[in-house]
């Protein structure tokens, strides 16, 4: 295996399998009961949906960069397992199609109290840097913005989009929105979070007006108060940004269009809270 440690201190990689796969089965029955969607029935179809999405599960929580490869892999070497699986192409085609599972699965996960203290921001999903990003693209959701805080970041200008998220003391994402790389924070938060839950909500300057206890900006005149330990709690965002991108690779491979953009991130996402969610790997 490319990996010395397994993730959720399983013993063995078929271990892991088992685990994700009956929560992943029981929260497909449960969905599907509560009339929250309906996947399709097709006649001799391979692999259930909950094999499919154990085994896209199972590599991200292995860190596998390639679903290609990985997918090849448990097909050569887990066949006792998944005796009977659809061609690659089809395999990816249905991880397209699983976006919105995803999202729902990760987010089923962590919940808002009063207990909690949360922490929003805002990374770069970048589809291409520098003076590229002024060519001609055939992606028209996606549009110039600039990273870092205030627009001056080690990113610069760049071409794509945005993750919104909001975070729990543990780390889990509780909210998040993929939206056009030129929108502001404010507007974003203000559709992510009702008032109740906006003012449970830490952000940094970008975030004033919407609720949001904002990092002050110097130039007010009567500013909130803001204490050296809610500097630190803020960062902590930007822990879990890190480890997306160097754990679960959420920067983004070569995807030519939107929709297979937020697939990626949405299972890295339903990814990263299972991990944290069954003690973290």
């Amino acid at each position: 295996m490319p990996t010395k440690e397994l993730p959720l201190h399983q013993s063995t990689v078929t271990d892991l399998f088992t685990i994700i796969y009956v929560y992943v089965d029981d929260y497909l029955k449960a969905a599907a009961r509560s009339g929250l969607f309906t996947l399709p029935d097709e006649p001799n179809q391979k692999a259930s949906y909950a094999e499919l999405m154990t085994i896209a599960l199972v590599g991200e929580l292995l860190h596998q960069p390639s679903a290609q490869q990985w997918f090849a892999q448990v097909r050569a070497t887990y066949t006792f397992l998944f005796p009977s699986l659809p061609d690659r192409s089809r395999y990816l085609r249905i991880q397209l199609n699983l976006e919105r599972i995803y999202a729902d699965l990760a987010l089923r996960l962590p919940h808002f109290d009063d207990d909690t203290v949360y922490v929003i921001d805002s990374k770069p999903l970048v589809y291409c840097v520098g003076a590229r990003h002024k060519r001609p693209r055939s992606m028209t959701t996606a549009t110039s913005g600039r990273g870092g805080h205030g627009g001056y970041g080690r990113t610069g200008f760049f071409y794509g989009f945005k993750l919104h998220a909001v975070i729990d003391d543990h780390g889990m994402l509780v909210r998040f929105a993929i939206v056009p790389g030129r929108e502001g924070d404010p507007p974003v938060a203000r559709a992510l979070l009702n008032p109740q839950e906006a003012a449970l909500v830490l952000g940094d300057r970008g975030y004033q007006g919407c609720g949001v206890y904002a990092q002050p900006k110097k130039n007010l005149k009567k500013p909130r108060h803001w204490w050296g330990a809610m500097r630190w709690v803020r960062k902590t965002i930007e822990t879990v940004f890190s480890r997306l991108d160097r754990s679960f690779h959420l920067m983004l491979p070569q995807l030519n269009s939107e929709r297979s953009i937020r697939a990626h991130v949405c299972r890295k996402i339903a990814a990263h809270n299972l991990a944290l969610y069954f003690g973290g790997c």
